[in-house]
């Protein structure tokens, strides 16, 4: 056999330059922490696997109590899971009432290593339990603090069954400690609630009490600031937070998306000396970004023209929900709805489009990022395919829903958000 000729390129270039090869981005570096077909529940030892109706579905679980005795059934399929934090040994996995048949919207799993656990209803005891719940999010003061929309979003069928609120758990005691309900003129109409899709918190372990939420509205186009120390809330309303029309029309597996969604994600640098952080954010349809100095939050004004920083453009099919900082690189993680991927891009450099790069991209496995955190060195990332579900069909015999985890150096090394070695080339090969 004539042995094949070899490529010596990339070597003489490696020996002489130092450059680093590298392969084509894929989803080899994420590492699947757990994947569903379709949601079961695990609720007080009885477990839901099949569509159950009210007999079994005892309505004492099945909250709020207020839902009628026609809405207090379990139908599988519409169960679909959209938000998540981790905390130790948990992940929460939220599942907002978009549909009839959801029997718990704020749960945990273990992260025990099985692949397609049960969700168990959070808090374990039976109580004041949220309506409907996004992306909550964990503070450094071990706390989970979530946005109870209190809508039932059906179709046709809305119904606002209890004030928008914010509410906090003490993990360490698994007790509510809070329940904030928003005012009225935190809300601009009856639109509102359903857009109050995710909370970030910016707080420090040497003043918890001292702790500020952020809360998009991607519905009316807002900001809703809460100072916990106050127990008082304001909105903010800003041209920056409002969808970009050139940005429509982009396409999540085979289907147009012409959703005018707002302000989408906030996600918080470190904190300076003077405790304040830059605040990047951004809209769902859109592929700019934004910045704010979070003092300029915190000061109960609703006006903040000529304090706004428009960083950049990403780029084509950059669109992107949830993203998040990771504070040893100064890079922000992206989860890239219009590619199925997870873009970075460094703080530190211009916000251009070759500064902004693809690190994973899988059109199976990443279809659709609904929510995405930085946790530790790691990203984190819960995939929901919702397109698919609004527009035509979910197959309930594949893996529809997944979380996925990735160490934030391996997945930006060599490229250009790794800012480690500025004199690197890259050369991408098949």
């Amino acid at each position: 056999m004539i042995p094949r000729p070899v490529n010596m390129w990339p070597a003489i270039f490696m020996f002489m330059f130092g450059v680093c090869v590298c392969q084509k981005v894929n989803s080899r570096k994420l590492i699947e922490v757990a994947s569903w077909k379709q949601i079961s529940y695990n609720i007080y030892g009885v477990l839901y696997d099949t569509d159950a109706y009210t007999r079994r579905a005892n309505s004492s679980t099945f909250y709020p109590q207020d839902l009628e005795d026609s809405e207090k059934f379990f139908i599988q399929y519409n169960n679909v899971p959209i938000g998540f934090e981790v905390y130790n040994n948990k992940a929460f996995v939220t599942v907002p009432r978009r549909r009839h048949g959801i029997p718990s919207t704020l749960n945990y799993i273990l992260l025990d290593g099985t692949p397609s656990p049960p969700l168990r209803p959070y808090p374990h005891h039976q109580c004041d339990r949220p309506v409907s719940v996004y992306r909550p999010r964990v503070d450094c003061c071990h706390r989970l603090w979530m946005v109870d929309t209190g809508l039932l979003e059906v179709p046709n069928e809305r119904k606002q069954l209890r004030p928008p609120a914010i509410v906090i758990f003490d993990l360490r005691t698994n007790k509510q400690i809070l329940r904030y309900e928003l005012k009225s003129t935190d809300l601009v109409n009856e639109s509102t609630s359903g857009g109050l899709t995710s909370i970030t918190v910016d707080a420090s372990p040497q003043s918890c009490n001292g702790a500020y939420a952020y809360i998009n509205d991607l519905a009316t186009n807002g900001l809703i600031v809460f100072s916990l120390k106050e127990r008082d809330s304001w909105r903010i309303d800003h041209t920056s937070f409002v969808h970009d029309p050139a940005a429509l029309n982009f396409t999540v597996a085979g289907h147009t998306i012409n959703w005018r969604d707002g302000l989408f994600s906030l996600a918080l640098s470190e904190p300076r000396a003077d405790g304040s952080r830059t605040a990047y954010y951004h809209p769902l349809v859109s592929t700019q970004e934004f910045s704010i100095n979070t003092e300029n939050l915190k000061k109960k004004t609703k006006d903040i023209e000529g304090l706004v920083t428009p960083l950049g453009d990403r780029g084509f099919l950059t669109q992107s929900g949830s993203h998040d900082y990771h504070a040893p690189t100064k890079t922000l993680l992206f989860g890239n709805v219009a590619q199925d991927a997870i873009l970075c891009w460094n703080v530190e450099t211009p916000l251009k489009p070759e500064n902004v790069v693809v690190v994973a991209q899988n059109h199976e496995k990443l279809v659709y990022i609904s929510d995405l955190k930085v946790i530790g060195e790691e990203v984190w990332v819960l995939v929901n395919q919702i397109p698919r579900f609004v527009y035509s069909r979910l197959d309930p015999d594949e893996d529809n829903y997944f979380i996925h985890r990735s160490n934030v150096r391996d997945l930006i090394r060599g490229t250009a958000c790794d800012t480690s070695n500025n004199n690197i080339l890259i050369i991408i090969i098949d």
